[in-house]
């Protein structure tokens, strides 16, 4: 909300999406039950997205990474343990300090001082699909989701099965495929 307030209207609705998610009860696992690893690769891939951008001084797309990735807890209905809630709560102290404090205080009766700031762990992002985006003469015709494993001949060919039909009667003349991308 730099200098304007006309974006303090969202920013309020996405703070109290934020409380309303992490305050349900139906958000927060039993302290004995183990959280799904689905949860904590996408906990520890915000961790991961959001410190850097933080530490690259782009506040606004960190708070995007922190957006996408509510609306997609909200969406799949994670359930987050106890640590979970914790490191959610210091990242997103850095925006709104007083709201991360309380919520600390309320949820798992701890201060914000007595909080170190999250890390993640290097396994847990580990991207094991990636998704193609399959173009023909520039235009973007389809994509496809494929294992990081696969090897590019693979890929190929199960591009060129998706885009035949822009391929009929013309000639292949170049093919781009960028590893890791």
């Amino acid at each position: 909300c730099e200098w304007q307030d006309a974006g303090l209207e969202g920013v309020k609705r996405f703070a109290n999406r934020f409380w309303n998610y992490l305050t349900s009860p139906l958000t927060r696992l039993n302290d004995g039950s183990e959280e799904d690893l689905m949860v904590k690769k996408h906990v520890h891939r915000l961790i991961s997205l959001f410190t850097d951008r933080i530490e690259n001084f782009k506040p606004n797309t960190a708070l995007a990474a922190y957006m996408e990735w509510l609306n997609e807890a909200i969406a799949k209905s994670m359930k987050l343990s106890s640590a979970s809630i914790q490191d959610l709560i210091v990242l997103f102290s850095i925006m709104a300090p007083c709201m991360a404090s309380e919520l600390l205080e309320i949820l798992l009766q701890k201060q914000l001082k007595d909080c170190i700031w999250p890390t993640h762990d290097p396994l847990l992002i580990l991207q094991e699909e990636a998704t193609i985006a399959i173009q023909v003469n520039g235009k973007m015709r389809d994509t496809i989701r494929v294992s990081v494993n696969l090897l590019q001949d693979v890929i190929e060919e199960m591009a060129r099965k998706v885009v035949v039909k822009w391929l009929v009667d013309k000639k292949l003349v170049k093919t781009i495929y960028v590893p890791g991308k």
